[in-house]
């Protein structure tokens, strides 16, 4: 049977905007209770809170920050209870500021920190809840596409969700031991503001045909991996846009059907880092 989430409790990083304000918004109007761990409160996300169906509460957060992150399941067993859906939805593009060739960073790679170990202490706490509780739960990650490519301008974003889909899957033994089900999809190209606000300069990188799909949608696939019976534990669900969804399989898959990966001026990016290369070349 599909799990019913009225009257369930959430946590969601990353939850004021994006994939992740969208998935709250669907939880909410579901009689879910959601937790947001972000590092700002956004208007479209306090908003929420004149909605009487279910409470949506905030903790400031840098899930870089382990006790942070711990402290926000702390927050969440005090203030409305134990969750039972936990989305670690917060995630970077290899911004400008924590790229692998713009070397802004002196001693780590924030996009590491916030695409790999913040998803996986996340899951690790989340199963602790749980067995501490005594409850099933759910722990639904936000991979991407890119995890089954790799792309010379975002080596780190792809490798990083690369991992987090192989991670995911050492969990799919999880489900029928514990009733605990960890899983992942992994969208094409979304308008979030990763694009529109944080890196617009990767925008010379779509193609005229390439498709943007809506957070909404991404929400709603997302939500239907956590209800659903359908979905086991440890799979990676990718959805490409238009309602179209497939599971990732771990040996010999197609790969995906060309979302954000066709012609045009989708080398732009490239070109750019053959010129960085060539501007050092040219310094030696």
């Amino acid at each position: 049977m599909a799990i019913i989430v009225d009257g369930k409790i959430a946590i969601v990083t990353g939850g004021s905007s994006g994939i992740g304000l969208a998935f709250v918004k669907l939880l909410q109007s579901k009689g879910c209770s959601v937790v947001i761990g972000d590092i700002q409160f956004t208007p479209d996300a306090e908003a929420l809170q004149n909605n009487k169906l279910a409470k949506v509460l905030f903790k400031k957060t840098d899930v870089t920050n382990w006790k942070e992150l711990t402290d926000l399941f702390t927050f969440t067993e005090k203030e409305i209870g134990v969750p039972d859906i936990v989305c670690p939805s917060a995630g970077i593009f290899e911004p400008s500021w924590s790229n692998f060739w713009n070397d802004t960073e002196s001693q780590s790679y924030k996009t590491v920190q916030i695409n790999v170990e913040h998803p996986v202490k996340a899951t690790r706490l989340a199963i602790r809840s749980f067995i501490k509780a005594k409850k099933p739960g759910v722990v639904a990650h936000l991979s991407s596409i890119g995890g089954q490519t790799t792309r010379l301008n975002i080596p780190i974003y792809c490798a990083t969700k690369s991992f987090l889909n192989h991670f995911v899957r050492a969990f799919s033994d999880l489900e029928a031991a514990e009733n605990i089900k960890v899983i992942a999809i992994a969208p094409g190209m979304v308008a979030t503001p990763l694009w529109f606000k944080e890196n617009k300069e990767r925008l010379k990188s779509v193609g005229e045909t390439d498709l943007w799909i809506q957070p909404e949608e991404i929400a709603t696939i997302l939500y239907n991996v956590c209800v659903d019976p359908a979905y086991k534990g440890g799979t990676v669900i990718e959805a490409s846009g238009q309602g179209q969804t497939r599971q990732v399989e771990i040996f010999n898959d197609p790969g995906p059907p060309g979302i954000g990966h066709k012609g045009g001026a989708n080398s732009e990016l490239e070109k750019d880092v053959y010129d960085l290369l060539q501007k050092e070349k040219s310094k030696l």
